[in-house]
């Protein structure tokens, strides 16, 4: 009867995170080519950003635009980093000096002037009802 007891709660706790769960829709903006991938990561704080994804997606890149949809998101606060794998070899190229030579962006299209900004700066909050960012890349 205890383990009945405890799998009924553990359903219910599921099933509760399920329903508060949300969707991030990425639109990606200016690809100059279809070349490779569109590789994306969402990072839930500051000390994970640029280190440890929450999640990842990828999709073809196609000239212009494409969106991405993370789903079943907890609501909550979310920093978005993404790059065009042009040559497909799953990782962001960067010259000798470290600068990016594919391109790349970041939520709210933070700057990365000094390199790359922080958590806050590109920080978004996906809400119950769910959220759409809008990047460019660079």
């Amino acid at each position: 009867m205890k383990q009945l007891f405890q799998w009924a709660a553990a359903a219910m706790l599921a099933s509760t995170s399920l329903a508060q769960a949300a969707d991030l829709s990425v639109d990606v903006l200016g690809l100059a080519n279809a070349k490779g991938t569109v590789m994306v990561a969402v990072f839930d704080s500051a000390g994970h950003f640029l280190k440890q994804p929450l999640r990842t997606a990828a999709v073809a890149a196609q000239a212009g635009k494409v969106q991405l949809l993370i789903s079943d998101l907890a609501p909550g606060d979310y920093a978005v980093s993404l790059f065009q794998d042009e040559n497909g070899n799953g990782k962001l190229d960067k010259n000798l000096v470290g600068m990016p030579i594919e391109p790349y962006g970041f939520s709210n299209d933070a700057p990365s002037n000094d390199g790359p900004p922080g958590f806050e700066q590109a920080r978004v909050h996906v809400g119950a009802a769910g959220n759409t960012v809008m990047v460019s890349l660079r």
